[in-house]
C-alpha cells in the first residue's frame, strides 16, 4: 500500500512538471512568434487560358498544273517575290502544239462539210418546193446538214481545249506574293491525269499572319471573337507578340478521345520575324481588370490559432479560417471572404472582404480593406539557438514556386 502511494505521488509530480513545461513552451513560442503581413497593392489582374498553335500566312495559294508533261524551264525559286501574271514555270509545249494543229485541221474539215451539206440542203429544198423530188430526199438532206453543224461545234470545242492546254503549259502566278515552296525540278515529268499536282506554294503577304490554335473543350466557352492574345515562339523566346481572336470554328478535332476546337488568331508581323510553320505558345486573355486593389491569395489561406500574437477570436461563433475561395480565377463579386487584419494595437482580427477576379496568385479586392490595411499572411517563429526565424508548421506556407496560371 505504501509503495502504491509513493508511485501515485511520483506520477502527480511528473504530470505537474509536464504541464509546467508545456505552458512554458506555449508562452515562449507565442513570445518568439512574428507576424508576416502585407499591404494591398494596386495592379493588374489578367485571366488567361493557354493554347498551342501553328503560324501560317493569311492568304496562301497552291499553284498547280492542269496538263501533263516535262518541266522545261523554272523561272521562280524559294523566297522570291513574284507579281500577278509573272511566269513561274514552263512545261514542254511540243505535244500541246501538235494537238492544236490536229484539232485545227479537224475543225476546218468540219467547216467545209457543213458548208457542203448546207448547199445540198438548199438545192433539195428548192426542188421539193417545185414538186420535183419526194419529201424523204428533203429530210435526208436536212439530217446530213444538222449532223454537219453538230460536228463543227464539236470540232470547235476540241480546238479551244487544245489551245487552252497549250496556254496552260506556261504556269503564271495568280497573285502578288512570295514563293514559300517549289515542288519540282527542271526535267521532271508532272502528271495531271487525276488531280492537279502542286508546283508552287505562294503567300500573298507575310506582314499579316494567323495562328491556328487548338483550345481544349473545357476552355472554348470562354473564347470570343475580338479577345486579345499574347504569344511567343521558340525562335525568339524573349519577344512577346500580340494578336486578336478572329474566328472560333465549330468543328471539333478529336484525337485519342481528346476534344479541341480550332481558334484562328490574326497577328501583325511587320518585322517578318514570324515564319510559316512556327509553333506559337498562346495566352488568350479572356478577362482582365487594370489598376485595381489586390491582395495575395495567401491572405485567404491564413489560419490563426491561440498561439498567434494578438489573436482575437471572431465573435458570434464564426470559424476562424480564411474563407472558402479556391483561387480558381473566377469572379466572386457577391461572395464574402475573410482575411485577418493586424491592428495598430497589435491585435489580429478577422475582416470580411468582397473579392473579384483572380489570376491564381493574387485576387482583386472590391470592398472591406484599403491600401493602408495591414493583412496577416503568415507567422514566423524565431529559433532561440540559431536566432533564425522558422515558419510554424501550423501556419500556411509560402508558395515558393510562384503563381499558378488560372488555366493550363
Amino acid at each position: 500500500m505504501k509503495v502504491s502511494w509513493k508511485f501515485l505521488i511520483i506520477l502527480v509530480i511528473i504530470g505537474l512538471a509536464g504541464g509546467a513545461f508545456y505552458f512554458y513552451k506555449q508562452k515562449n513560442s507565442k513570445k518568439n512568434a512574428t507576424l508576416e503581413t502585407v499591404y494591398p497593392t494596386t495592379g493588374n489582374i489578367v485571366q488567361t487560358i493557354t493554347a498551342t498553335g501553328r503560324l501560317q500566312p493569311i492568304d496562301q495559294v497552291d499553284v498547280g498544273t492542269e496538263v501533263s508533261g516535262t518541266v522545261s524551264k523554272i523561272y521562280a525559286d524559294f523566297n522570291q517575290q513574284v507579281e500577278k501574271g509573272q511566269v513561274l514555270l514552263q512545261i514542254d509545249p511540243l505535244k500541246a502544239k501538235a494537238r492544236v494543229q490536229q484539232t485545227r485541221a479537224a475543225y476546218r474539215s468540219a467547216e467545209n462539210e457543213r458548208q457542203y451539206q448546207k448547199r445540198i440542203y438548199e438545192r433539195t429544198l428548192e426542188l421539193f418546193e417545185k414538186g420535183s423530188i419526194a419529201k424523204t430526199e428533203l429530210e435526208t438532206a436536212e439530217y446530213r446538214y444538222i449532223n454537219a453543224q453538230n460536228s463543227l461545234i464539236n470540232s470547235k470545242s476540241n480546238l479551244e481545249q487544245a489551245e487552252l492546254d497549250l496556254n496552260n503549259c506556261t504556269i503564271k502566278s495568280p497573285i502578288d506574293g512570295i514563293v514559300l515552296s517549289r515542288a519540282v525540278e527542271a526535267g521532271q515529268t508532272v502528271a495531271a491525269s487525276l488531280s492537279a499536282p502542286t508546283l508552287f506554294t505562294l503567300a500573298r503577304d507575310l506582314t499579316q499572319m494567323e495562328v491556328k490554335a487548338d483550345v481544349d473543350e473545357a476552355d472554348i466557352g470562354m473564347v470570343k471573337m475580338g479577345q486579345k492574345v499574347e504569344f511567343s515562339v521558340d525562335a525568339f523566346p524573349n519577344d512577346k507578340f500580340t494578336g486578336e481572336v478572329q474566328e472560333v470554328r465549330l468543328s471539333p478535332n478529336i484525337s485519342s478521345n481528346v476534344v479541341t476546337y480550332t481558334v484562328i488568331i490574326k497577328a501583325n508581323n511587320p518585322e517578318q520575324k514570324l515564319l510559316p510553320g512556327m509553333t506559337a505558345n498562346c495566352n488568350i486573355i479572356v478577362e482582365e481588370v487594370l489598376q485595381v486593389l489586390t491582395i495575395p491569395l495567401r491572405a485567404l489561406q491564413f489560419k490563426p490559432d491561440e498561439n498567434t500574437p494578438g489573436y482575437v477570436p471572431p465573435s458570434g461563433g464564426e470559424a476562424h479560417f480564411g474563407g472558402g475561395r479556391d483561387g480558381g480565377g473566377k469572379r466572386g463579386n457577391q461572395s464574402k471572404n475573410r482575411v485577418w487584419v493586424h491592428g495598430v494595437d497589435g491585435s489580429v482580427s478577422m475582416k470580411r472582404v468582397s473579392l473579384g477576379l483572380s489570376d491564381g496568385a493574387k485576387i482583386q479586392v472590391l470592398d472591406g480593406v484599403d491600401a493602408a490595411t495591414s493583412i496577416v499572411v503568415g507567422v514566423q517563429i524565431a529559433n532561440e539557438k540559431s536566432g533564425q526565424a522558422t515558419t510554424s508548421p501550423f501556419m500556411p506556407q509560402r508558395n515558393t514556386k510562384g503563381g499558378i496560371k488560372t488555366r493550363m
